[in-house]
Formats: structure tokens, sequence, C-alpha cells
């Protein structure tokens, strides 16, 4: 082969490398992601019918999660029910009714790139406000990679109360404290998407704000809190509060504040988001 023809192909191979790097992301590749997830993760139960998870994360570029906006409502049931498909046809079993798939942004990530993360989760507890105190739940879909979720069977409660929605908060286990099992502090939003949801914390170190490096994710579409917005550290008694330079501040009763000590009653604003001790 000549010289010439040499370079010729060189040059091809570049040009059909630039070209692919250059195209869309396509729901179906979302879909191959959430497959390849899905059967990483199965774990063999008492008989011969596996366990998949039944809650994803699906992470995207800004760029590609821009592109693909308008359209997301419509792929994530698309993807949810492929899923199912594969759930049903295969004989694999759910912890849920149906699985629960949440698309979202993340900086660090490239263009044309897919992240998938999973997890085994018991549907959501709603009705009668929270059971006993010895109970955690978990806040948000899947939790940051290398933690572990802690999963605690609610235990009953007949006692009659006004109904409102218990979500799950995320344990971090601070090895350096000894947890207690009662929850020691109880923070319900009380403006923001997600109104009228409680979050039961024990003792430890927790993260809040909208993305997954946070222990406990917070929704707000408009982007009024940031990705790790503030801390909240139960301990000995004693709540405290410290902002994480946050773009837009956090805010104790209406005061602005870098680091403060929390008491039943105060509110916590942060953005458009408003939570309150009980």
């Amino acid at each position: 082969m000549k010289y010439r023809d040499v370079i010729r192909n060189l040059i091809g191979k570049v040009k059909r490398l630039v070209g692919k790097g250059g195209t869309e992301i396509q729901p179906r590749d979302i879909l191959g992601k959430l497959i390849s997830e899905l059967e990483k993760r199965k774990k063999l139960g008492i008989d011969e019918n596996p366990f998949v998870p039944n809650v994803f994360a699906v992470y995207l570029s800004p760029v590609d999660y821009e592109e693909l906006s308008p359209l997301l409502t419509g792929i994530r049931e698309q993807l949810k029910s492929k899923i199912m498909e594969r759930v049903k046809k295969r004989g694999y079993k759910l912890l849920s009714s149906t699985v629960s798939i949440d698309i979202r942004e993340d900086g660090t990530i490239g263009k044309n790139q897919v992240v998938v993360e999973s997890s085994f989760l018991k549907e959501k507890v709603t009705g009668p406000a929270p059971m006993e105190d010895n109970r955690v739940i978990s806040l948000g879909s899947v939790p940051p990679r290398g933690q572990e979720r802690q999963e605690i069977t609610p235990t009953q409660d007949h006692t009659p109360a006004p109904e409102r929605k218990v979500i799950e908060t995320r344990l971090i286990e601070d090895k350096k404290t000894k947890l207690i099992d009662t929850s020691k502090v109880k923070l319900e939003i009380v403006d923001g998407e997600e109104k009228g949801e409680v979050i039961a914390l024990k003792e430890g170190e927790y993260t809040f704000g909208r993305g997954r490096e946070a222990a406990i994710l917070i929704k707000d579409q408009d982007e009024t809190i940031s990705r790790v917005h503030f801390k909240i550290t139960v301990r000995e008694g004693h709540v405290s509060i410290r902002d994480l330079d946050s773009t837009n501040g956090t805010r104790v009763n209406e005061i602005a504040i870098e680091e403060a000590e929390l008491k039943k009653g105060d509110t916590i604003s942060a953005g458009k988001i408003t939570l309150k001790v009980a």
C-alpha cells in the first residue's frame, strides 16, 4: 500500500471517530445501560426466581439532559415499560409493584455517557403520620455510590392522625458516633416540591441538596438550592446546621446563617425550600 493510501485511511478513521462522538444520545442507549444494571445486580432468592433492583437513577451530562428534556416524561415511561417487560418475561421479583426510574443531570459526566445506579427498596409508606420513632427511612431514589441504604421495616401504628406523606431519609453512618435506635429529629418540608413530607434523622451528619453528592436529596426543579447546600449534625442531644458555601445561602427563622443551633419549631430556608424542625 502506498504511503498516500495509508494517510487517507487514517484520515477516514479519524473522521468516523469524530462523527461518532458528535452524535446525540438515544433512549435505546439508556435502555441498554438499565438492562445491564438490572442483570448485574440480580440476587437469588430462596427459590429459583431472583430479585432485581426496583429503583434506578440515570445520570446524563448537562448537554444530553438538555437535549432530551422535552421528551423525558415519555422516555421515562417507555423505559419503565421495557424494564417491566423484561422482569415479567424472565420471572424476576421486585420489592414493589413496579420499577422507578429517575433521569438526572450530572456535570461530572461527559457527553454521550450514561451512568446508571440502582437499589432495592420497599415501597414508600404513605398514609397516617409516622409510626413509632424506631425507624429510619430514605429520601431520594438512589444513594451516592459507595453508600448503602439501611432498610428497616416500619412498625404498625393504629393511632388516628391527619394524613401526610412520610418519605425516607438515608442514614449515613458516622463510625465515630454510636448510633441509637430512636430517631432524634424530624424535619417537615413546609414549602417546596415535596411539601408535607417528613424526614427522620438519627444521630450523625447529613448533607442536604439537589445533587447526588448530598446524603439527603431535595427536589428543586428551579435549582434554587445548591447541589450540596447545608449540613445538619445530630449529636448528644444537640442539633446544628451549617451552610456549605451555597449560592443562595441558608436561613434559620428568616435570618441568614453560616452556622446555628436548631430547636423544635425552627424553620430552615434554602432557596424556595423551607423545612420545619418538628
